[in-house]
C-alpha cells in the first residue's frame, strides 16, 4: 500500500487540516476535542511563525460565532466571528460538594482568616481571585456588607451572613497582624507575615486542609457551585464549624 506524500508546510489549507481532523478521530483509542484542537493551533502557530500569515481555506471554510461584550462591562453584547476549523468542545459539568464534605473541610479549620476566606467562598460564591484582591475598606462590618470587584471590572455589593460576619469580626480585631497592607486577607506568621496573602499561598492552604480532612476535591471552585447549587438551610451546614449550633442560631 503506498501512502500519500506528506505536503509541506507551504501547501498546508484549512482542507489539509480537516483530513488531518478526520486522520485522527478514526484513531483508536480516539484523541479528545481538546487535544486535537491543542494540535491545531501547533500547527496554526507554525505555519504563522514561518510563513508570516494565516492558513488559506482551500476548498474548505469554517466560522464560528459567539456573542461577546466591552471588557469593562459597559454595552450591549455583540456578535464576534473567527474562522479557521476547531472541535466542539463539552463543558465540564462540576459536581459541587455535599453538606457532609463542606461540613467536614470547615472542621479542619482553626483561624478565623481562613474560616473567613472559606466562608466568603461558599456563602457569597467569591471566586480566588476575589478573595486575594479584597481590601479592608470593602468591609462593611457595621452594615454587614462587602464590596467585591469582579470579573470584567464588574462592582458587586454583598452581604454577609451573621456567620461570616462574627469570624470577619475576629480577624480582623484579633488576628490580623498590624500592617500598613490595605489587603484584608494577609498572612499570619512567618516571614510574610503581615504582607497579601498570595495565589500560591491560598492554593497551599486548600491543599494542606484537603489532606487532614480528607475531602481530596474541596477546592475554590466547587465551593462557588455549592453556594450557586444551595438547598438546604445555610445555618445546618455551616453554623457548627464556625463555633455555633442551628438550635441556638434559630433561637
Amino acid at each position: 500500500m503506498v501512502s500519500e506524500p506528506v505536503p509541506s508546510l507551504s501547501e498546508i489549507t484549512e482542507s489539509t487540516l480537516l483530513d488531518y481532523v478526520r486522520h485522527q478521530l478514526s484513531q483508536q483509542p480516539q484523541p479528545t476535542p481538546q487535544t486535537v484542537n491543542h494540535r491545531l493551533t501547533v500547527i496554526r502557530c507554525l505555519y504563522r511563525f514561518h510563513l508570516g500569515q494565516e492558513i488559506p481555506g482551500g476548498h474548505s471554510h469554517f466560522q464560528r460565532k459567539w456573542s461577546t461584550r466591552c471588557p469593562l462591562g459597559y454595552g450591549r453584547p455583540h456578535r464576534a466571528m473567527a474562522f479557521g476549523l476547531r472541535l466542539r468542545q463539552p463543558r465540564r459539568v462540576i459536581q459541587p460538594l455535599t453538606a457532609e464534605q463542606v461540613a467536614k473541610f470547615w472542621a479542619s479549620f482553626r483561624t478565623s482568616r481562613d474560616l473567613a476566606v472559606v466562608g466568603l467562598m461558599l456563602l457569597d460564591g467569591l471566586r480566588s481571585c476575589e478573595i486575594l484582591t479584597l481590601q479592608l475598606e470593602d468591609l462593611r462590618l457595621a452594615d454587614a456588607l462587602l464590596h467585591v470587584l469582579g470579573k470584567g471590572r464588574k462592582q458587586r455589593i454583598l452581604p454577609l451572613p451573621g456567620e461570616i460576619l462574627e469570624v470577619l469580626q475576629s480577624y480582623v480585631r484579633l488576628e490580623r497582624p498590624l500592617t500598613n497592607s490595605p489587603y484584608l486577607f494577609v498572612s499570619l506568621k512567618g516571614r510574610r507575615r503581615g504582607q497579601p496573602m498570595t495565589p500560591a499561598g491560598l492554593r497551599s492552604l486548600f491543599r494542606h486542609h484537603r489532606l487532614r480532612s480528607d475531602v481530596r476535591t474541596a477546592n475554590p471552585h466547587r465551593f462557588r457551585h455549592y453556594a450557586a447549587s444551595w438547598t438546604m438551610p445555610r445555618n445546618e451546614v455551616s453554623a457548627a464549624p464556625i463555633g455555633h449550633s442551628a438550635t441556638s442560631d434559630a433561637a
